[in-house]
């Protein structure tokens, strides 16, 4: 009786064990049939997998992920600097400006030896109206006005604002912003009031640059944003939003068949090649300005300085037929933000990534000669990626130190006269800044009164 029993229980445990694992068979095999044809309830697993993944670039925990998106703590936009940068003592607070009560407030500095003007700072500053924006502070160091900035007002589908990040802008003599984002679906221009004047459906990134005949530049796919290719120059009227003209980097490789410097983050195998993810990464576009062309006479006004990080590239091309006129690889490691000046080089932030310091190099387009002006150890400055740069008329920089939240200003000496950090809190650490611009006292042109 015994033995039937056990026999029994055997033949049972067994048809359990058979119909669990016919459950695994079926669930498995329908599972590859929901990814390969993307149905029900494939949407729900994929954004449950790509919220645990997160950005390639971004360093947050699962947990932080949620305290982000549910609105805790912004720690997707709390840098994760591999140098850290004590505040120094004696550094103030930024009053007068209304932010959310979970950040402590950004610590300013300016010398009296600060060249007068105004600075205007872009990127994330958890204001109680919005969480990005720009600040403009004024000659005296008063806050002159404050842009909110949101890209979640859309009537398309789009990432809330604390999923994506604030990357390209520019400002007018008019006191209007064009703004752009990483990980988001819109272009838009803002009067000095705050008003949107207009606003371009797409994946725009990076930066934005001033053309000469009013128009900007900017990398990004206009349109269409669900699976958007970001590797296209997109040159836009400035006054309407209209897209004057939109081509791929394909089109540059095609027109360019005699120097092959574009094709190195490609696989290989005996059927061809084919390009591996982010290949090149591009992050700047910046047209030779026609008040300038004159120290460059190797260029025309209007040839495109571009930069590709992936692959340590900086070039100048025709943006009439897509010719490179020079090109220079391997001078700098993951760089952003090449600039034209008044001297005849071109500027350059190397991020340096992952070795060290970042610093500003310039390099002579004529001679190829090239050397650090400024040595990031000396200012504890580095950003392994992002970050922003400009050559001042007295000599000195502006460095936007984005992974550090911070921004500073050096003048012809190598002093910091400038200086403000994007401060969270004592645990968390610093807010990201994506650039900062020094405009001179006679940059505006009749700006308008806002109404409260």
């Amino acid at each position: 009786m015994g033995y039937f029993m056990n026999l029994k229980k055997f033949y049972t445990v067994a048809r359990m064990i058979a119909i669990c694992w016919l459950v695994f068979i079926i669930a498995f095999f329908y599972g590859i049939y929901i990814y390969a044809n993307q149905i029900w309830p494939y949407p729900i697993v994929d954004a449950m997998q790509k919220f645990a993944a997160g950005d390639p670039e971004e360093k947050t925990s699962l947990v932080e992920k949620l305290e982000n998106d549910l609105d805790i703590v912004p720690a997707r936009h709390i840098v994760d600097c591999e140098k850290k940068y004590p505040i120094p003592s004696g550094y103030k607070e930024l009053k007068g400006i209304e932010m959310n009560a979970r950040r402590q407030l950004p610590r300013v500095f300016f010398s009296d030896a600060a060249p007068r003007g105004y600075r205007l700072i872009y990127g994330v500053f958890d204001f109680k109206k919005s969480l990005h924006g720009a600040i403009l502070f004024g000659p005296d160091g008063n806050v002159e006005n404050v842009w909110y900035t949101t890209q979640e007002d859309v009537e398309w589908h789009h990432r809330p604002d604390k999923n994506c990040y604030p990357h390209g802008f520019v400002i007018g003599h008019d006191g209007t912003i064009v703004t752009a984002y990483d990980g988001g679906t819109s272009l838009t221009k803002y009067d000095w009031c705050g008003n949107i004047l207009w606003r371009n459906k797409g994946a725009f990134h990076h930066s934005i640059s001033f053309d000469t005949d009013n128009a900007i530049w900017v990398w990004g796919k206009a349109g269409e944003v669900e699976k958007p290719d970001g590797n296209h120059l997109i040159k836009v009227d400035y006054q309407t939003g209209r897209i004057i003209k939109e081509f791929h980097m394909n089109e540059v490789i095609n027109a360019n068949p005699d120097i092959d410097i574009f094709s190195i983050m490609q696989e290989d195998t005996p059927e061809g090649s084919k390009w591996i993810f982010d290949a090149w990464h591009t992050n700047d576009i910046d047209p030779l300005p026609e008040e300038l062309s004159g120290y460059y006479p190797q260029f025309d006004a209007g040839d495109l300085l571009i930069s590709l990080r992936a692959i340590d590239l900086i070039c100048v091309i025709d943006q009439d037929n897509y010719k490179v006129k020079w090109w220079r690889q391997g001078m700098s490691r993951r760089q952003h933000d090449p600039d034209w000046n008044t001297k005849g080089t071109i500027t350059i932030f190397n991020n340096n990534m992952h070795r060290g310091f970042s610093n500003i190099l310039e390099v002579n387009p004529k001679t190829y000669e090239s050397n650090k002006v400024v040595d990031g150890e000396r200012y504890q400055f580095y950003s392994w990626m992002r970050g922003k740069h400009q050559l001042l008329p007295n000599g000195g920089y502006l460095i936007t130190s984005t992974q550090q939240g911070r921004v500073f200003e050096i003048n012809e000496k190598g002093d910091i006269v400038f200086e403000f950090v994007n401060f969270f809190g004592k645990d968390e650490g610093f807010l990201a800044l994506s650039e900062a611009v020094f405009l001179p006292l006679d940059y505006f042109k009749e700006l308008p009164e806002c109404t409260k």
